[in-house]
């Protein structure tokens, strides 16, 4: 660990420390759902068409009500060798430099949650990746609210896409998400796009990563969370301390399939 990374773990500790909680996005919801993937590359990466999903959706600040304030989506399926792959988004602006900074949301149905920092998907081109809410969401920036529309509504979708600095847009995968049902299990302690990902893909550029990475470590650092998770299958997926005999958790749950009318694709 080098100064700026001892300086960067230890500010973000502090602070999450003081707060008891997040640094970012403390105030948040959690959902589960399905993730039907579109693109045939990304298709192979997560290794089935159809996978449960946890999410969280959030607010940066934690500002009560309708205040603005930047809005948060953070998301978990299983890879293809059935390792967890997180992506945590943020409200950004529009257009190529745009993209590149996050902005205050101006309601959940107008969000457009963004990666900040580019992938590249098997040595491809790098991409951004961007999610797009169903325009039925609210119009304000309250959980509340959010959570009253979920009570009636039951779901909310979102459209995930891989951006390139020029050319089209493509499709990944569609997602269909809901509040946990009773016994259901929510979302994990905490999401880490940096140390979640397959092997396969890079989030770039590296050493930014590498900072990230450190900023996410003095977090939980801050929060007492445990380092020792499960890194594979359902217990991985849920993010449930790994005991020491290193075999899976032996309270790890199947999801349960939020779509009826879809068979229950399950960790494969």
């Amino acid at each position: 660990m080098g100064v700026t990374d001892r300086i960067v773990n230890a500010a973000f500790a502090a602070t999450a420390r003081v707060r008891r909680n997040r640094v970012f996005h403390p105030a948040g919801l959690p959902l589960t759902g399905v993730l039907h993937a579109v693109d045939g590359e990304y298709k192979q990466l997560i290794g089935s068409t159809d996978r449960p999903v946890l999410a969280r959706i959030s607010k940066g600040a934690g500002l009560p009500g309708p205040l603005p304030d930047v809005l948060g989506l953070a998301i978990r399926v299983l890879d293809r060798h059935e390792r967890p792959w997180d992506l945590a988004l943020a409200t950004t602006g529009t257009g190529r430099w745009g993209r590149l900074v996050i902005a205050p949301g101006g309601g959940w149905g107008r969000a457009r949650y963004g990666s900040l920092m580019p992938y590249r998907f098997e040595g491809g081109p790098a991409e951004w990746i961007v999610a797009e809410p169903d325009a039925a969401q609210p119009d304000s920036t309250s959980l509340d609210d959010l959570s009253r529309y979920l009570t009636k509504q039951r779901r909310l979708g979102f459209v995930l896409k891989a951006v390139p600095w020029n050319g089209p847009a493509r499709v990944l995968a569609e997602i269909s998400v809901a509040e946990p049902e009773i016994g259901e299990h929510a979302a994990p302690g905490f999401f880490d796009p940096v140390r979640n990902m397959p092997p396969e893909v890079e989030l770039l550029p590296k050493p930014v990563a590498a900072l990230r990475e450190w900023a996410y470590a003095g977090s939980r650092r801050g929060r007492r969370e445990s380092e020792a998770v499960a890194t594979e299958g359902v217990a991985g997926f849920q993010g449930m301390e790994q005991p020491d005999s290193g075999q899976p958790h032996p309270d790890a749950v199947r999801p349960v399939n939020p779509d009826p009318e879809r068979p229950d694709p399950g960790p494969r």
